[in-house]
C-alpha cells in the first residue's frame, strides 16, 4: 500500500499538530474554530453534555467560549461540521458511517447473536436489549474489541452463543475459559433473566473446582478431594446461600413497616450468618 506521504517530514507537517486543548503534539483529529484538535481531546469533547450557555439547548458542548472557556454547543461555537448520527440523529461522538456509539453497537450485537436466519438468537432477545441499552455503549464496543485474536474473547463467546453451540446453562458456562469473560457473561445473562439467578461465590466455587482436581496427579487424592467437595463444601455453600436468601428476603417484607429494622440491616454481616 502506497504511503500518502513522500518522507516522514511530510507526515510531520500533514498530520501532526499542537493540540488548542491539551497542548500536546499529537495527531490532528480534526481543525475546529479554537484551532486543531487531537483524538482524545476531541473524544472527550463531544462526550461532554449539558445545557449550552449559550442558547440554553441542552445537547452535545464540545465548543469552547472565548473569554471564560465554558463548553458551548457547535452552533454558538460556530462549528462547520456536526456530530448527529446519520440513523438516530443523537448527536456526540460518531464512528464508522457517522453512526453513533450506540448504533454501532446495536449493530455489532445483531451480528454476533445472530442465530444464522438474520436475526437475533430469540432466547437472547433479553440479553440483546440489556446490552443496547447500558448507560455506556462506547464501554461495550471496548469490550468486544478487547482481545482481538485471543481465543474466548467476548466477541468469540457471544457468536457461539448466537449460534446455539454453548447451551445456556449455568453448567456450560463453568466449562468455559477464560473463565473472567465467561463469569462476566454468566452474570448478563443472569441479570436479563436468561439464565436463573444464583449465588456469585457458588458460581466460582463450581467454575473453579474442575480445573483444580484436573492439576491433582493422584487419581485417589482427587477422588477424595471431589467427594469432599460435593458432600461437605457445596451443601455448606448452597445453605448458607440459602440463609442469605431469606435474611434479605425478610428483611425487605418488613423494613417497611419497621424503620428500625435498617439498623440490623446495616450492621449485619456475612459472618454473622
Amino acid at each position: 500500500m502506497t504511503r500518502p506521504y513522500a518522507t516522514d517530514e511530510q507526515y510531520e507537517r500533514w498530520f501532526m499538530a499542537d493540540c488548542c486543548r491539551c497542548g500536546l503534539r499529537r495527531h490532528k483529529a480534526g481543525t475546529w474554530p479554537d484551532g486543531y484538535v487531537c483524538r482524545t481531546c476531541s473524544d472527550r469533547a463531544v462526550r461532554t453534555r449539558g445545557t449550552c450557555p449559550g442558547c440554553g439547548e441542552d445537547r452535545a458542548l464540545p465548543g469552547l467560549r472565548p473569554g471564560d472557556r465554558a463548553a458551548i454547543c457547535t452552533t454558538c461555537a460556530g462549528f462547520s461540521q456536526t456530530f448527529d448520527c446519520s440513523r438516530c440523529g443523537f448527536e456526540g461522538k460518531l464512528l464508522r458511517g457517522r453512526l453513533c456509539e450506540r448504533c454501532t453497537l446495536t449493530d455489532r450485537l445483531t451480528a454476533l447473536l445472530d442465530d444464522g436466519a438474520g436475526r437475533v438468537r430469540p432466547a437472547l432477545v433479553p440479553l440483546f436489549d440489556l446490552l443496547v441499552t447500558m448507560d455506556k455503549p462506547g464501554s461495550g464496543l471496548a469490550r468486544l474489541d478487547m482481545c482481538r485474536g485471543q481465543l474466548g474473547n467476548a466477541s468469540q463467546l457471544l457468536r457461539r452463543l448466537g449460534l446455539g453451540e454453548i447451551p445456556l446453562t449455568h453448567d456450560a458456562f463453568h466449562e468455559l475459559q477464560p473463565w473472567r469473560a465467561a463469569s462476566h457473561l454468566e452474570e448478563l445473562h443472569m441479570a436479563c433473566g436468561v439464565l436463573p439467578a444464583v449465588d456469585k461465590h457458588l458460581c466460582s466455587f463450581q467454575r473453579w473446582l474442575p480445573g483444580h482436581l484436573a492439576d491433582i496427579a493422584d487419581p485417589e487424592h482427587a477422588k477424595t478431594i471431589r467427594l469432599f467437595a460435593t458432600w461437605h463444601v457445596l451443601p455448606g455453600l448452597r445453605a448458607r446461600v440459602g440463609v442469605h436468601a431469606y435474611v434479605q428476603s425478610h428483611v425487605r417484607m418488613n423494613v417497611q413497616s419497621n424503620p428500625s429494622l435498617m439498623v440490623g440491616v446495616l450492621t449485619l454481616r456475612d459472618g454473622d450468618v
